[in-house]
């Protein structure tokens, strides 16, 4: 695989990177600035700012990544024209040379990729002899991709590499745990209330989702949940808030139908089966699912019939994930730090992780 070459105007090295600073508007004063008035009261970009943390951080970090990517392009540019000055071929020829070299892979690596992606769609039906090249061409773009992550960690280790466009700070969001709160600290439905190790705000890891029952991206993540629960236990404290979304139809009678089994202990219980079976959420089905889980059942009953204690918690949560910036589910904060959709058990763990090593330094 080729890297992608950039306009000829990089041969002047970082210097342009000045330029393209200016061309997206960064200054050291921008956020401070006016943004625009009203009956002439002012309204600075800071204002804004608080009122929008995720998407402000979003645009800025989107900024960062656009220069360190121009940044690292830039510098490995400069690496192979240094390289080839010094044999006296091209850029272009240093590097080739370089990767046929150091992007090597044994005919045993071959047979075992290969052996991996035999049932692959697009690679079973070539033949024998296509199949091995499309694997060879696989390897090399790895060991290109590693060696290039290589040349760049050791460029900025060694101070070759300078990146001075500033990293966005993450936004931290102060969200209250009140007792109105479902929280579980098991995997296990029938333990998820049960502290283990830690209880409440002594837990290390604090994470809030908002989601909703219709919704099937937080059915996706349930799984997810678990293993952190499990992987984590004694740890983390998980909290769910309600945020049914108004094209789901059958979201919010579902999360009454949560909250009145809440009212008598067996919350995780409905929420479980409310997620299992996402399609047949019809008031017959959730009052089957209130036998299923043996509750009371007049008490059920009264409190779907008369459920404004339950709306009451729903618009509460709905205000709060609102005030927070949610707007789609599901929404996750581990301590108070975003994550936003179905995301693998790697995105939580790397935040997590990152949590336990800043509890680990203060105490």
């Amino acid at each position: 695989m080729k890297l992608r070459r950039l306009p000829k105007f990089w041969s002047h090295g970082f210097a342009c990177l000045a330029g393209l600073l200016f061309t997206i508007g960064y200054s050291a004063t921008s956020f401070s600035s006016e943004a625009f008035k009203i009956n002439g009261k002012v309204t600075t970009i800071k204002d804004l700012m608080k009122l929008e943390q995720d998407k402000f951080y979003r645009l800025e970090k989107d900024k960062y990544q656009l220069v360190e990517g121009l940044a690292r392009q830039a510098y490995l540019d400069a690496y192979f024209k240094k390289m080839g000055d010094e044999q006296k071929i091209s850029a272009e020829a240093a590097r080739e040379r370089y990767m046929d070299k150091h992007a090597k892979f044994t005919d045993k690596e071959i047979k075992e990729t290969l052996e991996k992606y035999k049932n692959h769609p697009k690679l079973k039906e070539l033949p024998k002899a296509e199949q091995e090249n499309q694997i060879r061409n696989l390897l090399r773009v790895r060991g290109e991709q590693e060696i290039v992550q290589a040349i760049i960690s050791d460029g900025l280790k060694a101070g070759h590499l300078q990146i001075s466009y500033p990293r966005p700070s993450e936004p931290v969001y102060d969200i209250k745990v009140t007792s109105d709160d479902h929280v579980r600290y098991h995997a296990d439905d029938s333990k998820a209330t049960k502290p283990v190790a830690c209880k409440g705000d002594d837990c290390a890891i604090t994470i809030v989702e908002y989601s909703e029952y219709q919704c099937p991206f937080c059915a996706r993540v349930i799984p997810t949940t678990k293993q952190i629960l499990k992987e984590y236990e004694g740890k983390v404290r998980w909290i769910t808030r309600d945020f049914p979304l108004d094209f789901h139809d059958r979201a919010r009678p579902a999360a009454i139908a949560a909250h009145c089994a809440g009212f008598q202990g067996k919350f995780w219980d409905m929420y479980s089966i409310l997620f299992e079976n996402q399609r047949s959420l019809s008031d017959k089905d959730l009052d089957g699912y209130a036998d299923k889980i043996k509750l009371d059942k007049d008490k059920y009953l009264k409190c779907v019939a008369e459920p404004q204690k339950a709306i009451a918690l729903i618009d509460k949560n709905m205000q709060t994930g609102a005030s927070v910036g949610v707007t789609g589910t599901p929404a996750f904060f581990i301590n108070g730090r975003r994550l936003s959709g179905a995301l693998p058990f790697e995105e939580f763990k790397r935040v997590i992780d990152d949590e336990l090593a800043k509890a680990g330094k203060k105490s």
